[in-house]
């Protein structure tokens, strides 16, 4: 009796074993085409982050090419993954009504807005979002990506031009508009400065630490090791989805360890980090998006946040913001805005950041306070 018992365990025992690895294969992943590929891992942790978007279809294609249009929305992806949105997508007359995606890239132009704003220090009338787009207009016409003479009021990338394969020249001028912000930050520009940079990019006369192209972009993003570190860039060729996986996933690790290093490092650091987390609880809280707003703010503070919100907005990028470190506890920063209201007039608002890892930051808001001034 009792063998047949132990027996009885042991058949039990297997069965649970095999559903659980049954149930543990199927969550690796979705695709049924990517398995035991060199880029397996980087897709699955794309798709597991919900960049990659199968919708019903088990292909992934690896080894096809990725489109451009696909690339930029992909990135916004990436941004938005690690930051949250940044900005409501504004529409862009110079893409295509019809295309799909066109509201991903929408809304990758406006990210990029603030991305630069905030990292500057300053509102820049310069747009890199829409330079990122013409350059794929120059190219779809044979034209070099680089500062044209005259710029035709009217031009337009309609869909075909999305659907072409991307080069890996191309990306790597979609990765340098995208990136340049974190460029600029180091050098602390005045607001005539970010023109300049950008123009110093597209008429680059410079030796390349690459063998076989010239192109800015690519020296440009170099220390970013997107691309590893090979003296051959290959420019003219078409990059493949699997390919673009890889340099999307370094791109994700970079931005995410940046968001929370910038916090142990200088006060200017700490006021972008604070910044960008606060632009994104304000959009999470405004998109009515629970669940990326309760990994930025606590429980108590949105109470007070939704208090607030009925006559003030919670942030504003271009608010001046001051900080303070804890007197207590070295866990502990406090934020304090300024801000302008046209019913309320001038105010402040006091914001404690508590490290807290629930987001991509390292940090928290866990008490806003309203002050008159």
């Amino acid at each position: 009796m009792r063998k047949r018992h132990s027996l009885f365990l042991l058949i039990v025992a297997i069965l649970v074993q095999s559903v659980f690895a049954v149930q543990a294969g199927a969550a690796e992943t979705y695709y049924d085409d990517i398995r035991g590929h060199w880029a397996e891992k980087e897709i699955l942790f794309l798709e597991q982050r919900g960049i990659f978007k199968h919708g019903g279809n088990r292909h992934f294609n690896p080894d096809k090419t990725v489109s451009r249009g696909e690339a930029l929305a992909l990135v916004n992806r990436v941004l938005e993954d690690v930051y949250g949105r940044l900005a409501t997508p504004v529409p862009q007359p110079y893409l295509d009504h019809r295309y799909p995606l066109k509201t991903e890239i929408e809304g990758l132009v406006a990210n990029m807005q603030v991305l630069l704003d905030v990292n500057t220090g300053f509102v820049n009338d310069f747009r890199p979002g829409d330079l990122m787009v013409y350059n794929l207009h120059l190219a779809s016409n044979g034209m070099l990506m680089k500062k044209t003479q005259k710029v035709n009021p009217e031009w337009w990338v309609p869909t075909p031009y999305l659907q072409y394969p991307m080069s890996r020249e191309e990306a790597s001028m979609i990765l340098f508009h995208v990136l340049s912000p974190y460029k600029l930050r180091i050098v602390e520009p005045k607001i005539n400065d970010v023109r300049l940079f950008y123009d110093g990019y597209s008429q680059w006369k410079h030796k390349s630490s690459y063998v076989d192209t010239v192109s800015p972009y690519a020296e440009a993003i170099r220390e970013f090791q997107l691309f590893g570190g090979q003296r051959n860039f290959d420019p003219y060729s078409n990059m493949t989805r699997a390919q673009f996986a890889v340099v999307l996933t370094r791109l994700h690790h970079f931005l995410e360890g940046d968001a929370s290093k910038q916090f142990k490092e200088s006060t200017k650091r700490q006021q972008i980090a604070a910044n960008l987390l606060l632009t994104a609880a304000n959009r999470a809280f405004l998109d009515k998006d629970q669940q990326r707003l309760s990994s930025y703010v606590s429980e108590a503070a949105i109470e007070s946040l939704t208090k607030l919100q009925a006559a003030l907005p919670l942030h504003s990028y271009m608010a001046e913001l001051k900080l303070k470190r804890d007197e207590n506890s070295s866990d502990k920063l406090w934020v304090t805005g300024k801000y302008e209201h046209r019913q309320v007039g001038p105010y402040e608002l006091e914001f404690l950041f508590e490290k807290d890892e629930s987001n991509p930051f390292g940090h928290k808001i866990t008490s806003i306070a309203y002050r008159e001034r």
